[in-house]
């Protein structure tokens, strides 16, 4: 297991060193009954990610997380363990939440959690 996930929003990595994201995948179907009451289940997209993305930042991070939050959209790269490459992924962030942890006379830290959904879901 790397020690560093790899994930970049518009560009810019997002440190996330000992922390976690967890990715799900569903599709996208339709169930109908025919006439003769069997269930048809047409399948029009698989594979659609979400990701769900908590971790600890400073100020700089959190304002740049800010602005993010009310994109309409967002380019990530993320890891792909299935091509064993870095894939380019559109989505938008929502459910964004910061709490403070951790105040000194220096600096300030934030455990943020937020989720990344498809956009063409």
């Amino acid at each position: 297991m790397a020690d560093k996930i790899v994930l970049k929003i518009d560009n810019v990595a997002l440190n996330l060193t000992d922390d976690k994201y967890t990715e799900d995948f569903s599709n996208v179907d339709s169930l109908n009954k025919s006439e003769a009451g069997t269930n048809l289940r047409a399948v029009t997209r698989t594979g659609i990610p979400s990701m769900s993305i908590s971790y600890t930042c400073n100020d700089t991070e959190l304002a740049f997380l800010e602005g993010k939050a009310k994109a309409s959209s967002l380019t990530v790269k993320k890891w792909s363990e299935s091509s064993g490459t870095e894939i380019t992924w559109k989505c938008f962030m929502n459910s964004f939440k910061k709490d403070l942890i951790i105040e000194t006379a220096t600096e300030r830290l934030y455990k943020v959690s937020f989720k990344l959904n498809d956009l063409e879901n």
